[in-house]
């Protein structure tokens, strides 16, 4: 008797597709929870690991306090955001350089680390969303390791051309550098940065040497950044 023709070729794909769209999902969450939640409560537990280590009067203590009540509204609100993010990352509003700039105002004036932005001739005048978005994170997150493990005092951010297609950001500081040995196991920061790149079809390199400070290079190909051809005239901004 002849069995029946089961033709399951299609189910399988379907099958395949969702276990891809699962995959990155997985992906995104694990990023966002470590770009805006980890790196918080990081930074948590090391000013109470400071404020353990020395000897203050209660005046000091308020003072404490108070600025782990505020880390703890910032991994409130960034848990909401997450929340909203999920249903659709929004870009970034106003210009890419604009938000970099206020970012590392910000960055300074909490952290006490000298801050510097140069725009050389040739960036784009606009970025699509998407890319305005990444490369912010993937700054945000260079930035999140300088203020945990670097010891710098200043940080440098340039953004300009690479060769004739391409565009690059260049982070970086003068703090004690890191180990790149590749045997080593690479932090999800890392990893993030990485995938972000890669989800713009660029590359992140970081170069590094003992006392030296630590520079993030990322490449880019400039066609899939910019929705249009417009350049800024070469520009400095120090914080």
């Amino acid at each position: 008797m002849a069995m029946p023709l089961v033709v399951a070729g299609p189910r399988l794909g379907i099958e395949a597709q969702q276990a891809g769209v699962e995959d990155e999902v997985r992906r995104l969450v694990a990023r966002e929870l470590h770009d805006r939640v980890a790196q918080t409560l990081t930074g948590m537990l090391v000013d109470v690991e400071n404020f353990k280590s020395e000897q203050v009067g209660w005046h000091d203590v308020v003072e404490q306090l108070d600025l782990i009540q505020s880390s703890t509204r910032e991994v409130l609100a960034s848990i909401r955001q997450l929340l909203h993010d999920l249903r659709g990352e929004e870009p970034l509003g106003g210009s890419f350089v604009d938000a970099v700039q206020d970012l590392l105002t910000r960055f300074e004036a909490k952290n006490g680390i000298r801050t510097e932005i140069e725009v050389t001739q040739g960036w784009p005048q606009a970025l699509t969303g998407q890319a305005s978005l990444n490369l912010y994170r993937i700054i945000e997150e260079a930035l999140s390791n300088i203020r945990m493990h670097s010891g710098a005092r200043t940080v440098r951010i340039v953004v300009g051309p690479h060769a004739e297609s391409e565009l690059v950001i260049v982070i970086s500081d003068d703090g004690r550098g890191l180990d790149t040995d590749p045997s080593r196991p690479v932090g999800l920061g890392t990893i993030g940065m990485r995938e972000r790149a890669m989800f713009l079809g660029g590359h992140v390199r970081i170069e590094s040497q003992d006392g030296h400070g630590t520079i993030v290079r990322a490449v880019f190909p400039k066609d899939l950044l910019v929705p249009h051809e417009s350049v800024i005239v070469a520009k400095r901004r120090t914080a």
